[in-house]
């Protein structure tokens, strides 16, 4: 595949505001199976995003439960649409999804679909311009992570 034809499965969505808190978005349940294979595939991708912060001068970024949550329940709906897109089946974008878990001052999300490893889904990221500024954002301080088996669908939210 061609690096045009990866970044086009890759999209990018980054603001900065501030607004209020608007509530915690509950996750859809993980089958038993799926379970240990969307762990480790998070820590994985956690992992990979800290090495290339840490190789930007950046500090790492923290997993956050709330952030994980809204993450993979944006997953998990991506896949059950077989869609790519920022915005959830309640129609809420990406910024209403991370101040939901508390990030009101600042955020970015980072979504792939169709990449097996977090390595695969790092490298397409880190090669396009919008989604690596997102990786290297400095003045983030916090990570969630949604990864979906099923399509491999990947959601990277950052908040601080």
């Amino acid at each position: 595949m061609t690096a045009s034809g990866r970044l086009g499965k890759a999209l990018l969505g980054t603001a900065a505001t501030a607004v209020l808190f608007s509530g915690i978005a509950a996750a859809a349940p993980v089958a038993a199976s799926a379970a240990p294979a969307r762990a480790s595939a998070v820590s994985d991708l956690v992992a990979a995003t800290n090495a290339a912060r840490e190789e930007a001068g950046c500090p790492a970024v923290e997993s956050d439960p709330q952030l994980d949550e809204v993450a993979q329940e944006h997953a998990t709906g991506l896949a059950q649409r077989g869609d790519l897109d920022h915005v959830d089946r309640e129609g809420r974008e990406s910024r209403d999804r991370i101040r939901s878990a508390g990030y009101e001052e600042s955020f970015g999300e980072n979504l792939a679909q169709g990449y097996p490893t977090a390595a695969g889904v790092m490298q397409v990221w880190m090669d396009s311009p919008g989604h690596r500024r997102s990786i290297e954002d400095c003045g983030y301080t916090a990570i969630g992570v949604g990864y979906e088996p099923n399509g491999h669908y990947w959601v990277q939210d950052f908040g601080s």
